[in-house]
Order: C-alpha cells, then sequence, then structure tokens
C-alpha cells in the first residue's frame, strides 16, 4: 500500500459508518486516558486498528511519529486524506504483525481492539514482539456492551448466550476488558494505570441524549451476528433496548476498561 501525502478525498468510504465513528469520539473522555501516557515527542508509536485515524491524530500532536495499521483499506483511505502530521497508515492483518518486519515501538496504543481477538492471550504475545522493551502499551476495551437494564430476563439470557456462543467460535469476546489485567501480567507486562473510562455511549445511567439512542439504532442494525442467532427473537430486542436507554430507570452494567502497562 502506498502512502499518498496528497490524497484529499476517498469517494470509496462509508461515509455513514465513519460519521458514526466521529461522533463516538465525543462521547469518551479520551484526554483523562492521553495524560496517562509517558512523554511521546520523537517516540515511533503503532496505533493498532486506527480505523479513520483520530488516535493518529492526537499521537502526532503529542509529538510522536505514528504508524496506523488496520484491516478496514476504505477508513484508511480517508486516514491518509487528512495528511497528520509524521503519520502513515498500512493496511494489514494484525493477526501477523509479527511478521511485518517492523521496527520496535517506543509504545503501542489500542482502542477497542482487544476484543475481536477470541484468544487475545496468544495475539498480545505476537504484539509484544514489535514492542521495544521498557516500552508501554496503552489498551482500552469493554465488557459487557449489551449490559443495560432494565431488560426483560427472556433477553438477558439470550445476550448471555450470545456472548458464550461468540466467544466459543473464536468471535468477538465481549467480556475481553474485564480480562485484560491476567492477560497483560501473563505477557510479561507491568501494570502501571488501570481506569474506568468515563462513556456516553457505552456505560452511563438514566436516560440516554437522542444522538447516542441513534448511534445504537445504528449499531444494532449492524449486529448480523446477534441477528442471526435470536431470528425472530431480535426485533423484540431491539425495542426493548431503545426503550431502556430512552428510560430514567436506564442502569448500565458495561464498563470500558484502560490499562497502561509496560514491557519487563
Amino acid at each position: 500500500m502506498t502512502f499518498n501525502a496528497f490524497l484529499c478525498y476517498s469517494p470509496f468510504v462509508n461515509h455513514s459508518l465513519l460519521e458514526q465513528y466521529q461522533k463516538q469520539w465525543l462521547w469518551r473522555d479520551w484526554n483523562s486516558l492521553y495524560a496517562k501516557l509517558p512523554n511521546a515527542n520523537g517516540s515511533l508509536i503503532y496505533d493498532l486498528g486506527c480505523a479513520h485515524g483520530d488516535h493518529s491524530k492526537k499521537l502526532s500532536d503529542l509529538g510522536a511519529n505514528v504508524m496506523g495499521l488496520d484491516g478496514d483499506d476504505e477508513l484508511l483511505s480517508y486516514a491518509e486524506s487528512r495528511c497528520i502530521k509524521n503519520a502513515r497508515f498500512l493496511c494489514c492483518d494484525l493477526s501477523n504483525l509479527h511478521e511485518m518486519n517492523l521496527a520496535l515501538a517506543d509504545g503501542i496504543w489500542m482502542s477497542f481492539v482487544a476484543a475481536y481477538f477470541s484468544n487475545f492471550n496468544s495475539q498480545l504475545n505476537k504484539i509484544s514482539q514489535v514492542l521495544k522493551k521498557g516500552g508501554w502499551l496503552a489498551t482500552t476495551e469493554m465488557s459487557g456492551l449489551f449490559d443495560h437494564g432494565p431488560l426483560e430476563k427472556k433477553y438477558q439470557d439470550y445476550i448471555s448466550k450470545f456472548y458464550a456462543h461468540s466467544f466459543q467460535s473464536n468471535g468477538y469476546d465481549f467480556k475481553s476488558g474485564s480480562k485484560l489485567a491476567n492477560v497483560l501480567s501473563s505477557n510479561g507486562f507491568e501494570i502501571k494505570e488501570m481506569m474506568f473510562l468515563q462513556d456516553k455511549e457505552l456505560s452511563f445511567q438514566g436516560a440516554a441524549d437522542e444522538s447516542i439512542v441513534t448511534a445504537w439504532e445504528n449499531r444494532l442494525e449492524r449486529m448480523v451476528g446477534l441477528k442471526r442467532f435470536m431470528g425472530d427473537d431480535y426485533p423484540g430486542l431491539q425495542k426493548a433496548l431503545i426503550q431502556c436507554f430512552r428510560s430514567d430507570n436506564h442502569q448500565s452494567k458495561c464498563k470500558v476498561y484502560f490499562y497502561l502497562a509496560f514491557k519487563k
């Protein structure tokens, strides 16, 4: 893949999805996480799962030399079109990161990536191979995406069974965030910081703003695997969750975890 500093617009980007990603940036307190990072000035940082480049842009603003890596060529085309200073982008399979002859990084940023690997323990071993000894890894991941209430037991049971089905099928790990501490420690990382990220879309109490309800409606439309798993019962879950998000009695048990850890 070539890096085109003069690319101004990609007609192939899914702009509806891109717009949703851009809105999500505003619903998360990212600055509280960036404040935890070591001095990035002059560092080589890999932004794994960089998508359209918001985090790459922020890391660049902090003085880093950034390489954004992702498997979505369309979103990467948009990221390239932003002409972010000291940043380049590469379309690749993150599961093969250790085979790509990359320079060892000073730091690695991962935002909502770990859950896409049902065996993240094995994947982190590969990621560690492109990080310098003493280098840092900052990772953000959630646990319990659909753990919202009040929701009738029928749907709670469906959600629990779908979590298990997805994990056992080597799909998305809906409980990944809660496993990060053990996975980091078992792969030779020393955890320096842990916190829960404030998130107005995923982990909030009470009624959501209508813009966030719309984002959830869009997300539920994209959940092809859950639709297939539930069959004719899926529209009922969609309706129940949207009603839940609009309720003043809404409670979320979903948590968004952040860890900053250093390679020993």
